[in-house]
């Protein structure tokens, strides 16, 4: 087979990926023009990874369905590596079309759920997730359909590469809640993606998209969006269901797969008729109630005098604050004076409630009043928790991914905790234990935050590592202290730069090679 400088003609750069570039060009063998991937080098060097790709890029490429760009060919060119031909679409991108017009009509949003979801049933059906699904990985032809395209993150779902160094592997404003978590990918979370772009279709608003990483995560998590911006879509009651439905917080309450999700659209007369007729199913409804409660009132009421109760006390939880030591940013150090004494309580049938205090209420007690022990205890109980999720291991034992169901049972004294997330590097929280406590460390505030752009594009090498190629499409976090940045060209002359890095600061560095610039912006700067 020939190489593809002898193969492809009237090559045109579109994109320079973390993990490819991509081309438009003409496929002289077969008249035709065609979408070029080719690896990024760095990438190609590794064997397995490689080997990988080329495998499950195959088992792409025998998918053949209407909802997915086409894959035509995979294979390594002996000059330029790894690649992929994929069918070229004539037309423009989702997030162009959303630019411009601002919103979708009804129609055209029918059109692009079924699409989303037909083209997602194959993948699913065929063990592949898409991982990165957004308006600019879906493409509209000239004739109307839709397309999705882009499998680079599918193809390359469990590469420890694609996380290394802070990245996080997906677009923030459309991973569902438990991939904000740090949890696996799932159908479902496939699933949330395509209710962010039907909900951003519908109103032009992205409702999770935020300038800085961490709170486009946080919007994912803990936001719901404005239904309100819905109302245009009131004759179309179906698509708001499934709107709201793929958008559930809790993956278990998102249709469990594709083809569930778009049999919502096919009901669109009965959930009119369950609208319009829903004032006699609320007769129907408090009818019953009022029913039942008699029939429990009946049934009950002879027992009443053998019921007996007991006032509960509770004592309230005290939270202290994580402080920051200023001569170490990267460590926290949090005070844990206070001490938490839990009585829950347990009733038994047809006794009183008893409220029995825990061993570690009971280790600050005597059997006499007012009276307290010569002893003090040697452990408590730590309720650690963090912001966002994080993998913590204590003296090099794991001890799992926040937050805990349960709470640490410790040592009295100082403990360091190693936090882990792909967002951050390492942080080390050092936490002197004399008490039981409840902590919240927020990884944000130890860490500094920075948003990159390359004119008109680099090799990015931050502390003499190389991170990938510019578009990042994240933002890039170092923890305080002296860090340099270097970006380079094949044509253009590197830009370097070395600066102090501030715990809980964001700053913008963009970089111009063609002359040779390389700036420093605060955030909100635009000059």
């Amino acid at each position: 087979m020939k190489p593809l400088a002898q193969r492809l003609s009237d090559r045109k750069l579109i994109s320079h990926g973390d993990i490819s570039s991509a081309y438009r060009a003409r496929d002289t063998r077969l008249d035709r023009d065609v979408f070029l991937k080719i690896l990024h080098p760095h990438f190609a060097q590794d064997v397995d990874l490689r080997t990988r790709f080329e495998r499950e890029a195959r088992a792409a490429a025998k998918i053949d369905h209407p909802q997915l760009v086409r894959i035509y060919e995979v294979g390594e060119d002996p000059n330029e590596g790894p690649f992929m031909l994929l069918e070229w679409v004539e037309g423009e991108t989702l997030a162009a079309k959303i630019k411009r017009d601002i919103k979708l009509t009804p129609a055209e949003i029918r059109r692009l759920a079924l699409s989303l979801l037909s083209g997602l049933s194959a993948l699913h059906a065929n063990g592949i997730l898409h991982r990165d699904i957004k308006p600019d990985n879906i493409l509209l032809r000239t004739d109307g359909e839709f397309k999705l395209t882009d499998f680079s993150l599918a193809l390359l779902s469990d590469a420890p590469k694609l996380t290394h160094h802070s990245a996080v592997v997906g677009t923030p404003a459309y991973l569902a809640p438990e991939l904000a978590r740090g949890k696996s990918p799932s159908e479902r979370s496939d699933l949330f993606a395509v209710g962010v772009v039907l909900y951003e279709s519908a109103t032009g608003h992205n409702p999770f998209y935020a300038d800085a990483l961490l709170e486009s995560l946080r919007r994912v998590r803990e936001e719901t969006p404005d239904w309100k911006l819905l109302e245009p879509l009131s004759a179309e009651p179906d698509l708001i269901a499934l709107i709201k439905s793929c958008l559930e917080k809790d993956a278990e309450q998102r249709p469990t797969t594709a083809a569930e999700a778009a049999s919502l659209l096919n009901c669109h007369a009965n959930v009119k008729t369950v609208l319009n007729n829903g004032s006699k199913r609320q007769n129907i409804f408090i009818a019953a109630a009022t029913l039942i409660t008699v029939i429990v009132a009946v049934v009950l009421w002879p027992n009443q005098e053998n019921l007996q109760t007991t006032p509960a006390t509770s004592q309230p939880v005290t939270r202290d604050s994580t402080q920051v030591v200023q001569n170490n940013p990267a460590t926290v150090s949090i005070d844990t004076t206070r001490k938490i004494e839990t009585l829950p309580m347990k009733a038994q049938e047809g006794k009183p409630v008893e409220i029995k205090k825990p061993d570690s209420a009971n280790a600050f007690l005597t059997d006499k009043p007012n009276q307290q022990t010569a002893q003090q205890p040697d452990s408590f109980e730590l309720h650690l928790d963090t912001n966002p999720w994080a993998h913590v291991t204590l003296s090099g034992a794991d001890l799992g991914t926040t937050p805990f169901s349960s709470p640490l049972k410790l040592k009295r004294g100082p403990h360091v905790f190693m936090l882990r997330n792909p967002a951050f590097p390492p942080i080390l929280a050092s936490i002197d234990l004399t008490g039981n406590a409840h902590k919240e460390i927020v990884l944000a505030e130890y860490v500094q935050h920075i948003e990159l752009t390359v004119e008109p594009w680099g090799d990015v090498y931050l502390d003499n590592e190389h991170i990938g190629t510019t578009p990042l499409n994240r933002l890039i976090t170092v923890l305080p202290g002296s860090h340099s940045i270097r970006i380079t060209h094949s044509t253009l002359p590197d830009v370097s730069k070395t600066w102090q890095a501030v715990a809980g600061d964001t700053i913008k560095l963009h970089a111009n090679l063609q002359t040779s610039e390389l700036a420093v912006r605060t955030v909100g700067d635009n000059h």
